[in-house]
């Protein structure tokens, strides 16, 4: 089982021309009403994605008051091209959480103040790198895939940091405190050749913006502590539903401000990475 953890929305990277609808069954290990959202421990969804747990949006609010840690649900999960959300939820049970289970969602997604994760990754030359390699910088860090067809999603996140290089390109000091990174969690498409090219393409300057990518299983769990949740189909045409966040880790290695969605602006975010370093 690979864990899942909070995510604000889910939007789909790949989709088709309407609603798909699946049946899935789980039992809830965290209900937050504030974010209309039930953490799920459900079985494989024929046709879509395997066994996990992550949390799902809830269309109806009332089910999610209704719904308690430990109940097991009945839903239907309703992907569309923008979305992945349950609907017609309904409790049939309620069964004893593991201790496991019942600390995941709780310690899963980091928040501001708290320290980054660090991990084995590899970036668009090939090369091992963590995130503490940064230590004594100002990181901004998002997570995308380069074959995202959506302009508003991934390569609005590219744009932003291509922006956002611009500025710092024009502030000499502010530029050797501050790297920004991409982290891709396609593994099996965005190897390091795909990265490097696709770094080209939005003219990524090495030196401020690092691409890096590596294990699917440790790019998810990196990506899930910052709060970035993934569904997948494993099948062609590969659609990946996600959503969409962006950190900023101060020099000590803690995490400053996040940034979640897409409609923050490179001025929001080179603002939040001048507080983070004091200047």
């Amino acid at each position: 089982m690979r864990a899942a953890c909070l995510g604000l929305l889910l939007l789909l990277a790949a989709g088709c021309s309407s609603d798909r609808r699946f049946p899935i069954e789980g039992q809830a290990l965290a209900v937050d009403p504030t974010r209309q959202e039930i953490t799920l421990k459900h079985g494989d969804i024929k046709g879509f994605m395997p066994g996990m747990t992550m949390p799902f949006r809830v269309t109806d609010a009332r089910a999610v008051t209704a719904t308690k840690p430990g109940d097991l649900i009945r839903a239907t999960l309703v992907v569309s091209d923008s979305s992945g959300r349950l609907e017609d939820v309904v409790v049939v049970g309620n069964a004893p959480l593991a201790a496991s289970e019942a600390e995941a969602p709780r310690v899963g997604m980091l928040g501001v103040g708290d320290m980054a994760p660090d991990a084995v990754l590899l970036d668009q030359d090939g090369r091992t790198r963590r995130l503490s390699e940064w230590r004594g910088k100002t990181v901004a860090v998002t997570f995308v895939y380069t074959r995202c067809p959506f302009p508003d999603f991934c390569p609005l996140m590219d744009r932003n940091f291509a922006a956002v290089q611009r500025a710092l390109t024009s502030n000499a000091s502010l530029a050797g405190r501050v790297q920004l990174l991409s982290v891709s969690f396609d593994p099996e498409h965005d190897t390091p050749k795909v990265l490097r090219q696709h770094a080209q393409r939005v003219g990524s300057d090495s030196k401020l913006w690092t691409w890096l990518t590596g294990e699917r299983d440790v790019v998810e769990k990196f990506a899930l502590a910052f709060g970035v949740s993934t569904m997948r189909d494993d099948k062609p045409p590969r659609e990946i539903v996600h959503n969409l966040r962006t950190a900023v880790v101060d020099r000590s290695g803690r995490i400053s401000s996040i940034l979640t969605g897409n409609d923050w602006t490179p001025e929001t975010l080179l603002d939040n990475l001048r507080d983070a370093d004091g200047r």
